[in-house]
């Protein structure tokens, strides 16, 4: 009779544990997935092109840092101590995001000026120029500044390199959400797609003549 109630006794513990650590516990917060925001087209300030277009540039698969190579978003605590959001993360690798959204970005910007941007992987067309792009840095913290640290290069169709930048934005987030955070880095993505933008053009105005 004894080991019998011992056993019930035991037996009643762990429930109590399991209901214990389930009211503890709870369900855990739901996973949030989330995409870079390209420009809308009412915010480059110019028509769509209708000629055809005089050059082709193909942009190459961005190059992140491995740091932030992964699914969860990178939050900056102090510049020394980075923590990866469990709940919060991209809805695809950061690289193919970045690069599809700057590929819209340049598209917008640069077709009103007969210049075409394509991603080098999915284009059968001869192009004039390649570009090439590597994030260095991406990330920042709720409520605080998001900073992006990019090196560019345009190269001509024979690899030589005609134009480099290595380029600074920081963004000043306005809340504390994790929206406004990736909305933050799409804004330092956007000023990054200007400045492309415009060296471009000017390497483009000197080759010919205008």
């Amino acid at each position: 009779m004894k080991a019998v109630f011992r056993l019930q006794k035991h037996a009643a513990i762990i429930c109590l544990s399991l209901v214990l650590a389930g009211c503890l516990g709870g369900r855990s917060a739901p996973t949030r997935f989330y995409m870079l925001r390209p420009l809308v087209q009412s915010q480059t300030m110019t028509p769509p092109a209708t000629a055809e277009a005089r050059f082709h540039i193909g942009l190459e698969m961005v190059v992140v840092a491995e740091y932030l190579n992964r699914n969860e978003i990178v939050v900056n605590l102090d510049n020394t101590i980075y923590q990866l959001a469990e709940f919060n993360q991209w809805m695809e690798p950061l690289n193919n995001n970045l690069t599809r959204v700057l590929e819209e970005n340049l598209t917008n910007l640069l077709q009103a000026d007969s210049i075409n941007v394509f991603l080098t992987s999915e284009s059968s067309i001869p192009l004039d120029y390649r570009l090439e792009v590597d994030v260095l840095r991406l990330d920042g913290n709720l409520g605080d500044q998001v900073t992006l640290v990019a090196q560019w290069a345009l190269l001509d169709e024979e690899d030589e390199l005609k134009l480099m930048r290595r380029t600074k934005y920081q963004e000043q987030t306005i809340d504390t959400t994790y929206k406004e955070l990736v909305l933050a880095k799409s804004r330092t993505i956007e000023r990054l797609s200007r400045d492309i933008s415009a060296g471009v053009k000017k390497i483009l105005a000197e080759k010919t003549g205008e």
